[in-house]
């Protein structure tokens, strides 16, 4: 069940809000809220599950309870299926504490999670393959929660990394000032999915008596989706131009100005493909517009809410500025100020 809905507070709220006793707090069951985001090439899968809670007084005091958060004694667990909901494989996560929250509203101790590994639960196509099925399988998650007569669940469709078909995997250097700039294509083989390009920039950070590896990182949107023809059929592909202007730009963005640096290095270029279906681009968009009017957001979680779905990645990695495009690092305006040189 997949359902958008947006509150609107009514008159008679309004209203009793003039009253001398108006308290807001109206009790109400505990919902599952579920988030869980799986690649299938990851070595460790987890799902976050806790629940919604209510109360007297201060909401964020609750949130700094684990118990007000969590459930006791839930079972999860994922299964592969075949579109006709033939079982494949079923694998049961187990609870597990992780690092620390970063502090902020909700409790940062007892950090609970669920998960497996790929021991456990085969999600490459290379498996299916191997046992003589095609790659056409849905991933279901079940979340059964002592108390509660309705078991959670969600599914989503696993996919095949997209298959990138420029630059070729020989290219080893990207030209932004050419009369053919650099640019990413690949083919579309799920119409409606939602692309992002990840960039990593590694470079170096010498200071007087030692020197860092850093990382700069920034996402790319805005895919050009084109639908070309052919005899027979048609299909479509996604592609990205890479301007100077924003590709200096967000450069700019993700390294801060540093006086006690004195020199930093370009390395290496890393160009990420991240694909997933259209769940996360709804999750996202409605949220962003709920957030304006505070109602409830997107959820693709039957009996709960949240978002779960998988996604793929692919790319090129370790690719370098041609001299041109150093220059430009080390003496355009966008990043001149952050004292990178002109070599490798």
């Amino acid at each position: 069940m997949k359902h958008s809905v947006i509150l609107l507070t009514p008159l008679f709220l309004l209203a009793a809000a003039c009253s001398e006793r108006f308290d807001p707090y109206i009790p109400s069951d505990p919902i599952p809220v579920v988030y869980g985001m799986i690649n299938p090439a990851d070595s460790v899968f987890a799902i976050r599950l806790t629940k919604t809670f209510v109360g007297p007084g201060n909401a964020e005091s609750y949130a700094r309870i684990p118990d007000s958060i969590y459930y006791r004694n839930a079972a999860v667990w994922l299964e592969t299926k075949t579109p006709g909901g033939k079982l494949i494989e079923r694998a049961d996560l187990i609870p597990t504490l992780i690092h620390d929250r970063v502090e902020g509203v909700f409790a940062t101790h007892n950090n609970l999670v669920y998960q497996t590994d790929s021991s456990h639960l085969h999600l490459l196509p290379s498996y299916f393959l191997h046992i003589g099925l095609p790659y056409r399988v849905d991933l279901h998650l079940f979340v059964k929660i002592p108390g509660l007569e309705d078991t959670v669940h969600a599914v989503s469709h696993l996919q095949e990394p997209p298959h990138i078909t420029q630059p070729r995997y020989t290219f080893t250097k990207i030209y932004l000032f050419t009369e053919k700039p650099f640019f990413m294509e690949w083919m579309n083989t799920y119409p409606g999915n939602t692309y992002e390009i990840e960039v990593r920039l590694h470079y170096l950070e010498r200071f007087e008596d030692h020197e860092t590896e850093e990382v700069a990182r920034w996402i790319l949107q805005g895919i050009k989706n084109n639908e070309t023809s052919f005899p027979g059929g048609s299909r479509f592909i996604c592609s990205y131009y890479f301007r100077p202007e924003n590709f200096y730009a967000q450069i700019a963005a993700q390294i801060k100005p540093n006086p006690d640096v004195v020199v930093r290095i370009a390395q290496t270029l890393d160009f990420t493909i991240l694909s997933s279906d259209n769940q996360i681009r709804f999750y996202r968009e409605v949220n962003r517009i709920t957030d304006d009017y505070h109602g409830i957001g997107y959820s693709n979680i039957d009996h709960g809410l949240g978002i779960f779905s998988t996604y793929v990645t692919t790319g090129i990695n370790g690719l370098i500025m041609g001299p041109q495009e150093l220059d430009s690092l080390a003496m355009g305006r966008y990043t001149r100020h952050l004292g990178f040189s002109r070599w490798h």
